[in-house]
């Protein structure tokens, strides 16, 4: 029997006295033997003995089952200790709050809103120029490194507070990232901000860059950077047997704990790089002979099964999932190790690893981790082993699609096949990305008929939304416009936003992305973003104030100066305006595109009547000041050449 372990979702306005009455039910289901209170518990409480297990314990499996790390956490949530509390006593200034919120919940600090909501507090903080609250912020855990979706660089943070030139927010968070530093890295061992940039050479595999850093400072082998990590962890994860070696003859300690508790043999394993058999084999080889310890992760990939099964038999072997890696037996499938996985599945582990994001009512679940790379590599006898345990063939891993859409994107026909076979749908997403008018067809007619399987759209999702979302994003235009008549929103619907920003993707021609088409015509996008532009009003706005002339003015490197342009010449003609200011930049689609560089996209701008001075804008946020700060040398004669 395979093992689901629910995820619960408290309700809107939850009540503290009925989750009281749910934990008791909870521990009487699990004391008659119900086999689904045996999985919660099991999945959420380590040796969970029947004789001893009371109250206190099946509460805490319940606050666990909900996302919360105990029951006074839990209870703290429902009596109002929510970080969108927090955020607002943020905002209003309220140190005294803040301080209060954070004594019970210090992990408030670094906590996003929630799951379509990546503002922290910290970010309220720079943005009302609030040193003091931000100090608090920082020292409670909060990341300055995290950015807002879907611009995250331009909006961690750090970068915020060092772009408007609040000096004395940069050298606060400078302050407590080296703080960090220090207590990650020992009593005796002098550190810097330099070891974030040893991360990213050795992260980046500029090898060179790398002995050249160590040659010019020794002591940085066992140095960590501002997230816990030392050399050996991110060489380790990248799997470069060449610096692991040099690193362990240099003192790097095999067995050091990182981020998480996760170890230099945990980054081996887990390291998100196609995974190269021989240098993971050479990589483990060199971490066992300097005395690494085995870990659940380090076992499961290298094919380990006694180590394994003597930790389950002993009652310590746990199975820690992250948002973005999965778990054991997802490693178990990236590493090639069907055994391994048979094994996991046989000691009862979730063969859909679910895991949740955020907590309350908001809180989100990804799940599908192990078929989806069982799709993406071929792994036939291992993807029907899950599908025989009841893994699901139409729930996704977070924003990465279901197994199917991974077999799709993947080319992986005969997984394709297998998923089909067993009820896996090709969806109205991978359709419409995939420019598959003929799929896309017949899921309209299956949904007008009331023939579609259930679970193919999402809750309050139908095939058309669906299919205009993702056939823009492909550059569809046949789908989009397949979609369009069965969607009768009103012109400033804000929903048409997302679809209009949506053509701006040009998903298939994103040059890093395993899933791209670049055979696909380029010049299609413009063709569905029109369409979708005739049928709403173009200063239509989207999360944190912006437009979709923001969203035109940084579109991504690989979109190219004479491809933007016509999206901005197509809104601008039905009447965009060019003067909005977003939340976060505070500043205008001008001031965006001297920001990202978009020359053809400023002059148009300019030539539609848009301020090149804005001088009753903050002065980090007026368009010079952007190009200058940014090094755009040509926006910068243009604005000049305009008066700025």
């Amino acid at each position: 029997m395979s093992h689901h372990p629910p995820v619960r979702k408290l309700r809107p306005q939850p009540d503290l006295d009925q989750l009281k009455r749910q934990a008791k039910e909870l521990l009487q289901a699990f004391l008659d033997g119900d086999p689904a209170a045996v999985t919660e518990v099991n999945a959420f409480f380590h040796g969970a003995d029947p004789a001893t297990f009371a109250l206190h314990h099946a509460q805490l499996v319940f606050a666990r089952s909900h996302g919360f790390e105990s029951w006074p956490k839990l209870k703290a949530h429902v009596d109002g200790v929510t970080v969108q509390r927090l955020a607002g006593f943020v905002r209003a200034g309220d140190i005294r709050q803040v301080e209060a919120m954070l004594k019970v919940r210090p992990e408030l600090a670094n906590m996003q809103m929630s799951y379509g909501d990546e503002h922290r507090p910290l970010h309220f903080a720079v943005m009302n120029r609030q040193p003091e609250i931000a100090r608090i912020l920082m020292h409670c855990g909060a990341d300055a490194r995290a950015g807002i979706h879907p611009h995250r660089d331009a909006t961690t943070a750090a970068t915020l507070a060092a772009e408007r030139g609040f000096d004395e927010i940069v050298a606060i968070i400078e302050t407590e990232e080296q703080k960090r530093r220090e207590a990650l890295s020992g009593p005796d061992t002098a550190v810097t901000s330099v070891q974030d940039d040893l991360s990213s050479a050795i992260a980046s595999g500029d090898e060179s860059q790398a002995f050249a850093m160590f040659q010019a400072d020794p002591s940085l082998t066992v140095a960590s950077d501002r997230d816990g990590w030392t050399p050996l962890h991110t060489a380790c994860a990248v799997r470069n047997p060449a610096l692991v070696d040099w690193l362990l003859r240099h003192s790097a300690s095999p067995n050091q704990p990182g981020k998480d508790g996760r170890t230099a043999f945990d980054l081996a394993a887990m390291g998100r790089r196609t995974i190269q058999p021989q240098q993971f084999t050479a990589v483990a080889g060199l971490l066992r002979q300097a005395g690494a310890e085995l870990t659940p992760r380090a076992a499961a990939a290298l094919g380990d099964v006694e180590w394994l099964s003597a930790r389950h038999a002993e009652g310590r072997l746990q199975n820690p999932i992250t948002w973005s890696s999965g778990g054991l037996l997802t490693l178990a499938v990236r590493h090639n190790q069907p055994e391994v996985l048979r094994l996991l599945l046989d000691f009862g582990f979730d063969p859909d690893e679910r895991i949740r994001s955020g907590e309350g009512e908001q809180a989100a679940i990804s799940q599908a981790f192990p078929l989806w790379h069982c799709a993406e590599l071929g792994r036939l006898e291992m993807a029907e082993m899950l599908i025989a345990r009841g893994a699901n063939l139409n729930q996704h891993v977070d924003s990465s699609g279901s197994p199917v859409y991974s077999a799709f994107s993947h080319r992986q026909w005969a997984m394709v096949d297998l998923f089909t076979r067993y009820g896996g749908i090709v969806g109205p997403d991978t359709a419409a990305i995939y420019r598959r008018t003929d799929i896309a067809r017949r899921l309209l007619e299956d949904e007008t008929g009331g023939t579609l399987p259930e679970g193919v759209v999402s809750p309050g999702r139908s095939v058309a939304a669906d299919l205009l979302e993702f056939g823009c994003s492909g550059g569809a235009p046949e789908i989009v416009r397949l979609a369009l008549p069965h969607l009768d929103w009103p012109r400033d619907d804000p929903r048409w936003f997302r679809y209009l920003a949506r053509s701006l993707d040009f998903w298939n021609h994103i040059p890093w992305l395993y899933a791209a088409n670049q055979e696909l015509d380029r010049g299609t996008y413009i063709d569905c973003f029109l369409q979708v532009l005739a049928r709403c009003n173009p200063n239509i706005v989207g999360g944190f104030g912006r437009t979709v002339l923001h969203e035109v003015a940084a579109m991504g490197d690989h979109v190219t100066e004479e491809e933007a342009a016509p999206f901005a010449r197509a809104l601008l003609a039905a009447g965009a305006h060019t003067n909005p200011r977003d939340e976060i930049l505070g500043s205008t689609p001008l001031g965006w595109a001297c920001r990202w560089g978009r020359l053809e996209v400023a002059r148009i701008l300019l030539e539609h009547g848009a301020d090149p001075i804005e001088p009753e804008a903050e002065a980090w946020a007026r368009p010079r000041a952007w190009a200058e700060k940014m090094g755009h040398a040509g926006i910068v004669k243009l604005l000049v050449d305009r008066g700025a």
